[in-house]
């Protein structure tokens, strides 16, 4: 029957685990992600467990399954690591840019230096906003060594 929104058939664009035989593919999801939870017993993430307890506390999250705790500093770890390697990116991109000035040379030391600009656009790839604040003084000299300050 053309045009049919009959679940079963063919071409559905059906996920996983969804049609006739659901229960069988709702049953090795469920097995896999068991398996994955329990590994997660054995890994020892970069984030101290501690550090993720106190920050889910603060945000009002208490749970005393320790695989939760360790599953969100994996998927913390990982966004971490992106956000560093987009950075990265956009580092050597601004690097890379050419000079428009032509009386300054580009150093033969070709060290990366992250910069805010570098990591508020890796940032707002992923949905992080960040603005850091203008630098204010209190008076002119703060910040002036004592030679150079006008008394």
């Amino acid at each position: 029957m053309m045009g049919s929104n009959n679940p079963g058939g063919a071409g559905g664009g059906m996920a996983p685990g969804m049609g006739v035989d659901s229960s069988d593919g709702r049953h090795d999801d469920e097995a896999v992600l068991t398996e994955f939870l329990s590994s997660l017993m054995d890994y020892n993430p970069t984030i101290p467990d501690e550090l993720v307890e106190h920050y889910l506390g603060r945000s009002g999250f208490h749970c005393p399954d320790l695989r939760l705790t360790r599953l969100v500093a994996v998927a913390t770890q990982k966004f971490i690591s992106d956000i560093a390697s987009d950075s990265l990116q956009h580092c050597k991109a601004r690097v890379a840019a050419p000079i428009k000035d032509n009386k300054s040379k580009q150093p033969k030391d070709r060290r990366l230096v992250l910069t805010m600009d570098d990591l508020s656009k890796a940032l707002r790839e992923h949905g992080v906003n960040l603005k850091h604040p203008e630098y204010f003084a209190d008076s002119p000299s703060a910040g002036m060594g004592p030679s150079t300050r006008e008394e």
